[in-house]
């Protein structure tokens, strides 16, 4: 193994496993850490001319295992809410994305992702931890508001499963290609 594949494979574990328990802390910050976390490892790879993530036949398993990791770190933190609309609305959608990735595991069929569990409980958490850290006693209150929250926060990580699962594309490759033009 090269001396960078041995960089990347290092660099990557450390941030998927370190970086989501700053959610405990800073529960806002550390999400969107573990957000920058998740999309580091191809962009790792690529700064170090690296393809030993992509030679990997299972390194979407293991993808799917980090990405579940730093979500339960946060589910973690919403089961701690005492808005009871923030936090069962922030459990329902981590169990749609939970039974989205077991499902997928065991069928293959990437599609469960869109269908099933876009990861909007990931933009969810963002929203209610950012409100949170402007306004400790912060409460969604009203279903309608809830309704709207979901309305912004949803749309973009539907379009990202679409661009995922049904363009088979890994979101930074197809930013990169068909927005900043970068080829």
């Amino acid at each position: 193994m090269a001396a960078n594949d041995l960089a990347v494979l290092i660099a990557v574990f450390a941030a998927r496993t370190l970086v989501p328990v700053t959610v405990l802390r800073w529960p806002f910050w550390g999400g969107l850490a573990s957000i920058l976390a998740d999309a580091t490892d191809t962009m790792i790879q690529d700064a170090l001319g690296s393809d030993v993530l992509s030679r990997g036949a299972n390194y979407h398993v293991f993808d799917k295992l980090f990405d579940t990791y730093y979500l339960s770190w946060e589910a973690f933190v919403a089961w701690r809410w005492l808005d009871p609309l923030a936090k069962w609305t922030a459990l329902v959608l981590y169990g749609l994305r939970l039974s989205a990735a077991v499902l997928f595991e065991l069928t293959g069929i990437r599609g469960l992702f869109f269908y099933l569990g876009p990861n909007v409980f990931e933009n969810f958490y963002l929203w209610v931890a950012g409100m949170r850290t402007i306004d400790v006693a912060y409460q969604i209150g009203r279903p309608r508001n809830l309704v709207l929250i979901l309305l912004i926060v949803g749309p973009p990580k539907v379009l990202q499963e679409y661009v995922m699962h049904y363009l088979d594309s890994q979101t930074w490759h197809f930013v990169k290609r068909n927005i900043l033009l970068w080829r």
